[in-house]
């Protein structure tokens, strides 16, 4: 049977202040490189505390600011060891984003949201691993190409005083000699076995010829 909760504490309250995860986001040192990097992968922008800040701040305006505050939830829940406040913190990211009555109800599809259902009955630290691992998925499908375009993003990096096409210039140029480092890699992988292949044919003779000459 599936987890059967008290809907109405949940209702109409803004986030629980038993699970804050926006405590854990600390501000970094940021520099151009670190905004840059998080064009590179959503993996990469949700490494950084401060890219998770930025980027919460990005689905707020979009009025889709549960996802992260989820995800976020779920990360602080794992690193909970005392089993009575795990049961509890389990139990309120349930009410604020689980429930149906919860104003930041995530979306979840049905499979899912039995698998948290049949969790709740016995709560772990990773009660939420398939709701969260979901919504991490729609937040990089969806919300982050978004968050790259929006003028958000382009005032931060902006910000730094780097002109953009200089940037991209950078970054090419650091790809072309990536570029040349594998092309000469490559090249003195073929110098070797080349090397290695007329080698072969001078050990066999001269095994050859030892052989006949004991003979």
């Amino acid at each position: 049977m599936g987890y059967m909760g008290c809907w109405c504490s949940s209702f109409g309250r803004k986030y629980s202040g038993t699970v804050s995860p926006q405590r854990a986001v600390i501000s970094e040192q940021v520099s151009f490189d670190m905004v840059h990097s998080w064009s590179l992968s959503f993996d990469t922008l949700m490494k950084y505390r401060t890219g998770q800040k930025y980027f919460a701040d990005f689905l707020k305006s979009e009025y889709s600011d549960e996802n992260i505050l989820f995800w976020q939830a779920c990360e602080e829940l794992k690193r909970e060891r005392n089993s009575e406040k795990m049961e509890e913190k389990a139990r309120i990211i349930y009410e604020d984003f689980i429930s149906i009555l919860s104003p930041k109800e995530v979306s979840l599809d049905s499979k899912v949201r039995e698998i948290v259902n049949t969790n709740m009955s016995r709560p772990t630290p990773h009660t939420f691993e398939e709701a969260q691992l979901q919504i991490y998925q729609l937040m990089a499908r969806d919300s982050y190409p978004r968050f790259l375009t929006s003028q958000m993003y382009k005032n931060m990096r902006n910000s730094f005083g780097v002109n953009e096409s200089a940037s991209i210039d950078d970054e090419r140029e650091r790809e072309e000699r990536a570029e040349r480092a594998q092309r000469a890699e490559m090249g003195e992988m073929a110098r070797l076995n080349a090397l290695n292949a007329s080698a072969s044919p001078r050990e066999n003779d001269e095994t050859e010829i030892h052989h006949n000459y004991q003979n």
